[in-house]
């Protein structure tokens, strides 16, 4: 589900790679300038909200309250944020991670 909507396939120069949806991206974009006023362009008040995130992501699925999905879609917001307050080319860092994710997954079996 996520990846129908933040994700679009794109081909540039003949290869195709994941990029985040124009649509999303420029709200993601515009959170993180907002957010970037709001923290003082502090990182480290990110890196903070994304770790109280995953414990409220584990409280409330352990609960069996559904309310996680959406803290879960707030946490990958603040990733996205910490990306893209960094600099960050998505296509670089997806382009770099998601082979090598799929090959950690295999190498569990």
């Amino acid at each position: 589900m996520i990846l129908g909507y933040a994700f679009a396939k794109e081909s540039t120069q003949g290869g195709n790679h994941i990029v985040l949806d124009q649509n999303f991206k420029d709200k993601v974009v515009a959170i993180t300038e907002l957010s970037k006023k709001m923290n003082n362009n502090d990182r480290q008040k990110i890196l903070q909200m994304i770790k109280e995130h995953v414990v409220e992501i584990e409280e409330l699925y352990n609960d069996n309250n559904d309310h996680w999905a959406v803290e879960t879609a707030d946490l990958i917001v603040l990733c996205y944020e910490l990306l893209f307050m960094e600099e960050k080319d998505i296509d670089v860092v997806f382009g770099e991670c998601l082979p090598r994710f799929f090959v950690k997954l295999k190498n569990l079996g």
